[in-house]
């Protein structure tokens, strides 16, 4: 187990209500079981290329998600699955040399397992952010962190939303409420920005932008006020594509430490959705229709030619071209290089599932 996850084990441990409060409602107690085809592509690379390195963002098990089976069905060169140092997630590495091809293509496939989730709290019953806490969970903490940095307007606007309250609980509501209230999703409003790098001083700017974008702001106004909070990032196995090869988009949400709850996640975007469940049952919970591929952002890939900044989030993934980044999003008039297609089916047999 990667020390991160034991970290958060043992804060889970010192809070004795954490495995008991932390579970699916009652009403909303769903587990499905899925089996996903993902071809994640690089396109547009120079027919003279020499060498390609390209880390690819595949699911791996966490507290409401596991995978079943995973196997590789292409790959354009060798591969292996690698480990980053900060948060602990796998990567498919793939190195190809002289490849000829200007587009390249990986393919995985792969049986998991995922249950809803909402957290039932009650106020009174939380406890404080202690020193303990905070010595746990620094990097959820810092208040520098690249693009969920607490400047002196989001640090202002903490304090105005929360101001004598001191319920960790309590001021996270507040908190979710006031980027919800503030803040729209395009796809709510198409006027905000599509698409960016996720970035904390961009929403507070535009008043809204992509997932990323709302959340890195709740993540620095939670850190505004000493709550612990990070970044999750997956896409949606939404109900209509089912049995349909599509671009799935992706999905990020939050978490947040609650004293004798544990990490609670939390998703604005759903939350605020005037179609939707509302935010009482997404700003403490998730759909199980959903896939996690990684925690955090700010990773360092071991291997890459360009060390002097690492890699901001692992949406699809990231890839290096005789050296040169590719393009994660798109710049100016030229479209991104990285593409992802899914194919999913819910496997519906008792039997597979009791297997499992």
């Amino acid at each position: 187990m990667h020390p991160s996850r034991l970290l958060s084990l043992s804060a889970l441990l010192i809070a004795p209500l954490a495995f008991t409060t932390v579970r699916a409602a009652a009403t909303e107690d769903v587990t499905r079981t899925y089996r996903v085809q993902q071809a994640v592509s690089l396109t547009d690379i120079p027919a003279d290329a020499k060498n390609v390195k390209w880390w690819v963002a595949i699911p791996q098990d966490d507290r409401f998600q596991r995978v079943l089976d995973l196997a590789v069905v292409s790959s354009p060169g060798k591969w292996s699955i690698v480990r980053e140092p900060d948060h602990g997630n796998r990567f498919m590495l793939i190195e190809v040399e002289n490849p000829g091809a200007t587009s390249l293509t990986s393919t995985i496939e792969f049986t998991l397992r995922r249950e809803s989730v909402f957290v039932e709290i009650d106020a009174d019953k939380v406890g404080p952010i202690t020193d303990t806490h905070r010595g746990l969970f620094v990097d959820e903490l810092r208040q520098d962190a690249p693009h969920m940095r607490v400047s002196k307007r989001i640090a202002k606007l903490a304090e105005e939303t929360c101001g004598n309250e001191s319920n960790v609980y309590r001021q996270a509501t507040l908190l979710l409420n006031a980027v919800a209230d503030y803040a729209d999703h395009y796809s709510k409003d198409p006027t905000k920005p599509h698409c960016g790098v996720g970035d904390a001083e961009d929403c507070m700017t535009n008043a809204g932008g992509c997932c990323t974008d709302l959340h890195s702001m709740f993540i620095a106004l939670a850190r505004a006020r000493g709550i612990p909070a990070r970044l999750q990032m997956g896409y949606r196995l939404r109900e209509p594509n089912e049995g349909k090869e599509v671009d799935p988009g992706y999905r990020c949400w939050a978490e947040y430490f609650v004293p004798n709850y544990g990490w609670v996640p939390a998703d604005i975007v759903e939350a605020d959705d005037p179609k939707g469940l509302g935010r009482t049952r997404w700003f403490t919970g998730l759909t199980e229709r959903r896939l996690w591929l990684n925690e955090g952002r700010e990773f360092d890939l071991a291997g890459r030619a360009i060390t002097e900044k690492r890699v901001n989030t692992m949406v699809i993934g990231y890839a290096e071209i005789d050296g040169e980044e590719a393009r994660v999003l798109p710049e100016g008039d030229l479209e991104a290089q990285l593409w992802r297609k899914v194919l999913y089916t819910e496997v519906r047999s008792p039997a597979v599932v009791a297997s499992n």
